[in-house]
């Protein structure tokens, strides 16, 4: 049974077990009672009737008040779906026996297929013992499958994996905060899920206006798998000097990094691989630093018309304001919008925008390397940006990033002094499937554009960042 949560069935493999008993924990805030009711509304959305027992003293007010801000809450379906009772009066007067009455009672009457239990944390506290507590367990979970029913069961206990409970229960689920100097992020681990595979480990999980979302680790979800007729395809790079050093343009669907130092001319290479963007071939350019704005003003200054192709429709921009972000949310933001547009072109404006979201680094290799695969199965040709820190230096000392390493073609742009005078060079290190010219060529930007020149063939010391001219034959 589909949970209605985004992300959360993909980690279960589909959804809950109809008739299964599952524990749901975590610590006050983090989301226990927002994910419970979203999953509650989704299948009342479905035709079903759901019972919702809370054990806490307060009143329901105050949780209506809260969910009346979610999008996924519907005023209508309470009483006539969704039913919410409190069985705090029970519990006082009749202990753990009184509950389960309740809640046989109320679900047979209503004909609930979902059961949640806010607040099971109190249950355990009036217990005289351990035993007592695994007894109600048990009973539970005869009730549901006598009910044909689902039950959730929310707590705020920090209980272990050698707990008792969580043995007899079909799944548990914790949600819970971390926070990493100073930022706190969420997250959500599945420790059991009995009768179905599901993905194990952390997934970060985001609270919004709509509800929780899931977004599971991006490394850890399969693709639909590439198109194999477009092996050997090429397509321009926008510069036609480029795709003659490239051996033809660059491959379809493969992945080039442009590297180098801050003010060389990344963007400007990437808005001329955007602008060959088509009605059959969009593009989307996926920016950290930059506005749309800013975008459209920088690729007007080297001749190209940004601000044409966004209103044609032939070009999306998407910028990432410059503030906290979580890795998997920025990788899923991207390929939705890329299903949602049909790109085929991409520009990522900044990989180290993605690098500096992860809050473990030791992620990011396999992390980049399951989003250009994902990339590929949509038949984009993707291009990043990548700054390194050295403006003048040998190839040696410079760093080519996590992303070098999935990246299949790379493209390095670098500054050298000569005649007193800063000049740009550009040089290919490598080209997926083919051969290419691995020449030293100076490039310069104009009002026209890039312009790619000719081989340097009268200096040496490019490499160091510090030429001089060759020396007369005669000397």
């Amino acid at each position: 049974m589909t949970t209605g949560v985004p992300g959360l069935d993909t980690v279960l493999n589909g959804g809950l077990l109809p008739g299964g008993v599952y524990i749901v924990q975590g610590s006050p805030g983090a989301g226990k009672t927002i994910l419970a009711n979203q999953i509650c509304f989704h299948r009342v959305h479905r035709g079903e009737k759901v019972l919702y027992v809370t054990l806490l003293a307060e009143s329901h007010s105050r949780l209506m008040q809260h969910l009346s801000r979610m999008s996924f809450y519907d005023a209508d379906c309470i009483p006539s779906s969704v039913f919410y009772l409190s069985g705090y009066d029970d519990l006082e007067n009749e202990g753990l026996e009184g509950i389960l009455r309740l809640i046989n009672r109320e679900s047979q009457k209503r004909g609930a297929s979902l059961i949640v239990i806010d607040g099971v944390f109190v249950l355990e506290e009036t217990v005289h013992s351990e035993r007592e507590f695994r007894k109600f367990v048990n009973y539970l979970s005869t009730l549901a499958a006598l009910l044909k029913a689902t039950i959730l069961m929310l707590t705020n206990s920090k209980r272990t994996q050698a707990s008792p409970e969580y043995t007899m229960v079909d799944g548990w689920f914790e949600l819970a905060t971390s926070t990493e100097g100073y930022r706190s992020r969420r997250h959500v681990q599945v420790h059991k899920f009995r009768g179905s595979g599901f993905i194990a480990g952390l997934h970060n999980t985001e609270i919004s206006n709509d509800g929780m979302r899931v977004l599971p680790r991006l490394e850890m979800t399969e693709g639909i798998g590439a198109d194999e007729a477009e092996l050997g395809r090429r397509t321009t790079s926008g510069l036609e000097q480029l795709d003659g050093l490239l051996g033809g343009g660059v491959p379809v669907g493969s992945t080039t990094l442009v590297l180098g130092p801050t003010g060389i001319g990344k963007t400007s290479l990437g808005l001329h691989f955007i602008s060959r963007s088509s009605d059959e071939a969009p593009g989307l350019i996926f920016g950290f630093y930059e506005t749309q704005r800013r975008l459209e003003m920088r690729a007007k200054s080297i001749g190209i018309d940004l601000a044409g192709l966004t209103q044609q429709g032939r070009v999306e921009v998407l910028w990432q304001p410059p503030t906290e972000h979580v890795l998997d949310a920025l990788g899923y933001r991207l390929l939705e919008a890329v299903r949602r547009s049909g790109a085929k072109r991409v520009f990522v404006d900044g990989i180290g925008g993605i690098e500096q979201s992860a809050a473990y680094p030791q992620r990011i290799p396999s992390f980049l390397a399951a989003l250009t695969k994902e990339l590929r199965d949509e038949g984009v040709t993707s291009m990043y940006s990548a700054e390194v820190p050295q403006v003048l230096g040998h190839q040696s000392d410079l760093s080519f990033g996590r992303i070098s390493a999935v990246a299949e073609n790379i493209v390095l742009l670098r500054y050298v002094e000569l005649d007193s005078r800063l000049r740009r060079l550009i040089s290919l290190l490598k080209v997926r499937e083919s051969d290419f010219d691995a020449a030293i060529r100076e490039f310069e930007i104009t009002d026209q554009g890039v312009r790619v020149g000719q081989v340097f063939r009268h200096a040496e010391g490019l490499l160091t960042g510090h030429a001089h001219r060759q020396p007369p034959a005669d000397v």
